[in-house]
């Protein structure tokens, strides 16, 4: 993973949510993250804003980020 990579980037943003405010704040960032970036990728798909088609490829290395991240930390239930 390049060090400025979307990967990267996200990776270091939820270490320092989480270094700086706990875990569950860090999972919060990572699930509203995944909202955010899919409601603009559908609102590009859907003809709307075009911020999610100009960035669909980096949105969605964020949000597999994200999905990692909330397998790795999430506790069931």
């Amino acid at each position: 993973m390049a060090a400025d990579s979307p990967e990267s980037q996200e990776s270091k943003r939820l270490a320092f949510v989480g270094g700086r405010d706990g875990l569950a704040a860090a999972v919060a960032f990572a699930r509203q993250g995944i909202t955010q970036y899919e409601a603009a990728i559908r609102e590009s798909d859907s003809g709307g804003n075009q911020y999610g088609a100009a960035y669909r490829e980096s949105l969605l290395a964020s949000i597999r980020v994200y999905r990692k991240y909330l397998q790795k930390h999430e506790t069931p239930g």
